[in-house]
């Protein structure tokens, strides 16, 4: 049906462009001019009827090729997804699968390693899946010496190594250790509009970045991070997919 209208659209505007031309003549010759009058009249109804008619049909056709690029930019993004997600679904399952299939008396060095690959596996496609260039994924481990802290032991992306501890006691670390606790995420969209308390602004080269807890109902094993250089890296929507994998994640470490 569609095919069938850009058909007819196709074969009315000439139609329509002559129409209009055709009366600019027959206006002409009523008013009977002639010689360069008549040519002048005529050319100047055909351009104009051009113009009138050849303006919306460039702007159709600019709008037609939009819509095209985004639709492309669409489906490219969707393979670009589907292919991390196989890449990471299907490792991180049989990774899960062999720490929970060793018995408990036999968990050692084995499964450590097999728990530090389904890790990387997570750091990798949460660096990837968001799809912005330079985006950095960070795994912080919960230590429950005293005091407690939330300490770097991972990251993927970004050539740049996280530094921030968080620290129990500290404003920035009582606020990462209750979002733990609470089983929270945080998105922080621009980090010089709204920061966590406790942020020390010029800090860190992001701009913006999620948070969320690496934890069972029972365990607290520590929080994934993903961050940014630009304000827009990184939306809401992401923070549903970092969810999944850190829930994945704890999963494999709980295992």
């Amino acid at each position: 049906m569609g095919g069938t209208s850009d058909l007819l659209r196709a074969a009315a505007r000439p139609a329509t462009i002559t129409a209009a031309t055709a009366a600019w003549v027959l206006g002409a010759l009523v008013n009977d001019l002639s010689g360069w009058s008549f040519t002048l009249t005529a050319a100047a109804g055909a351009a104009l009827t051009a113009l009138a008619v050849g303006i919306p049909m460039r702007a159709e056709h600019n709008a037609r090729v939009r819509a095209r690029t985004a639709q492309q930019v669409a489906e490219d993004a969707e393979a670009r997804i589907r292919l991390v997600l196989d890449d990471t679904l299907e490792p991180l399952t049989y990774l899960i699968g062999g720490i929970t299939d060793r018995p408990r008396w036999s968990f050692g060095r084995e499964a450590v390693e097999l728990q530090g690959q389904a890790k990387a596996v997570v750091l990798a496609a949460a660096a990837e899946l968001p799809g912005a260039d330079r985006l950095r994924s960070c795994f912080f481990t919960r230590v429950d010496e005293r005091p407690v802290r939330l300490v770097p032991a991972g990251f993927h992306g970004r050539a740049e190594q996280p530094r921030t501890t968080f620290v129990e006691g500290t404003e920035l670390g009582d606020f990462a250790l209750d979002m733990l606790a609470r089983r929270l995420d945080l998105f922080c969209a621009d980090t010089k509009a709204a920061s966590p308390p406790g942020w020390e602004p010029g800090g860190h080269a992001y701009r913006t970045f999620i948070a969320v807890p690496v934890a069972t109902e029972a365990r607290q094993f520590g929080i994934l991070t993903v961050d940014g250089l630009h304000v827009g890296d990184l939306d809401e929507d992401d923070v549903a997919t970092v969810r999944v994998l850190a829930r994945l994640l704890a999963v494999a470490l709980g295992a």
